[in-house]
C-alpha cells in the first residue's frame, strides 16, 4: 500500500478514533480505534518512532576528526528534523475511487507492530469479530510514524478521554414536550465510593 495522506478523527456519536489512510492508486481504507486500543497502541507507536529515528542516525566515530564528527551530528539532527516536517496543511482527500475493505471502517482489536530491516515500521491490525475477520497491513518510514503519532494525540486531546471529567447530555421526553438539560459534569474519583439510594 502506497500511502499517500492519513487522517485521524474522533467520532463522539461512536466514541473512537476514525483513521483513514488514502494511497497515491486512489483507495482509501477506514480503521476504528477505540480508547483501550489507543491508550495502549499510542506509547509503542511513540517508542517505535523514536527508535526508527535512532536506527536512521550515523553512528560517530569519536576518533574521527571534529569537523567530521560536526558533519554526522548535523546530518544525523536534520535527518530527525525531517520526521517531525509532516505536511499538516494539506487537505485530506476525500474524493477516491475505492475502498478496498468497504465502506464500514475496520474496528481494529488487535495490532502486530515488526521494525523492518530498512527502517519501516510494519503494522498489522486485525479486526477479529464472531462472524468475520478482516485485516490490514501498512508500512510506515520514520516520518509517517512520526505524523501518525501526531494525529493520534489531536485527536486524543478532541476526545477528552484523559480527563477525569466527563459531560453528560440527557434529553427527557415526557409525551409531546421535551425538556433538554446542560450537560452536567461527572467526577469519577477512584477513592470515592458512589452509592444509588
Amino acid at each position: 500500500m502506497n500511502i499517500h495522506q492519513v487522517c485521524v478523527s474522533y467520532s463522539q456519536e461512536h466514541d473512537r478514533l476514525l483513521v483513514r489512510i488514502n494511497t497515491r492508486s486512489d483507495e482509501e481504507v477506514r480503521l476504528w480505534f477505540t480508547r483501550r486500543l489507543t491508550l495502549g497502541l499510542l506509547p509503542l507507536l511513540e517508542k517505535a518512532s523514536t527508535d526508527q529515528i535512532t536506527r536512521q542516525a550515523s553512528p560517530l566515530n569519536p576518533a574521527a576528526p571534529l569537523d567530521e564528527q560536526r558533519r554526522r551530528l548535523l546530518e544525523n539532527f536534520q535527518q530527525e528534523a525531517a520526521s517531525y516536517n509532516g505536511d499538516y496543511e494539506t487537505p485530506y482527500r476525500e474524493k477516491l475511487t475505492a475502498l478496498p475493505l468497504g465502506p464500514e471502517p475496520l474496528l481494529v482489536t488487535e495490532v502486530k507492530m515488526t521494525p523492518l530491516a530498512e527502517g519501516e515500521l510494519e503494522l498489522n491490525m486485525l479486526e477479529k469479530l464472531a462472524e468475520k475477520t478482516r485485516h490490514l497491513q501498512v508500512k510506515l518510514d520514520a516520518q509517517m510514524t512520526r505524523g501518525l503519532v501526531s494525529l493520534m494525540n489531536q485527536a486524543l486531546n478532541t476526545s477528552h478521554w484523559l480527563e477525569t471529567e466527563i459531560g453528560v447530555a440527557v434529553k427527557i421526553n415526557a409525551g409531546n414536550s421535551s425538556a433538554e438539560h446542560e450537560p452536567m459534569a461527572l467526577a469519577l474519583d477512584a477513592d470515592k465510593p458512589r452509592y444509588l439510594n
